[in-house]
């Protein structure tokens, strides 16, 4: 094989390797999208950033007690065309959060819907109490 055919496959090997890194890294098949549970807690963190939002909610339950646990979102964009603005969320702040949920059980999901100090972000216009479409949630 001619050093130039070598350094070609080797080149395509890399490229294969990290793209497949990349697909793993933004997959969210860890997510359970067809169920839809409601997170009641403490905003510990809350970050509205490029490639994904995120997270850290104290929750409280009477199986494992009081834990953070942190939610994934979508992007920043989709959040500020929801209706989400800067400063809407603060650390100390009480949150509901309609996630859908991780497929292993385990704490975390990805944020559907959010509110806090009675203003509600839903993606699709889905509601955090119930789980539905409403029209006063953002689309």
């Amino acid at each position: 094989m001619s050093l130039k055919k070598f350094v070609v496959a080797a080149c395509a090997s890399a490229l294969a390797l990290c793209a497949a890194a990349a697909m793993a890294h933004h997959s969210a098949g860890q997510f359970d999208f067809g169920q839809r549970v409601t997170i009641v807690g403490t905003v510990k963190e809350f970050n509205v950033t490029n490639p994904h939002t995120w997270a850290v909610v104290e929750i409280t339950d009477d199986k494992r007690g009081t834990r953070d646990a942190q939610y994934e979102g979508h992007s920043a964009s989709h959040f500020y065309r929801a209706g989400y603005t800067r400063d809407m969320v603060k650390v100390g702040d009480k949150i509901a959060i309609l996630i859908a949920p991780r497929r292993d059980g385990e704490d975390g999901g990805f944020i559907q819907a959010f509110t806090v100090n009675g203003k509600t972000v839903g993606f699709g216009g889905l509601s955090p109490e119930t789980g539905q479409r409403t029209s006063d949630a953002a689309k």
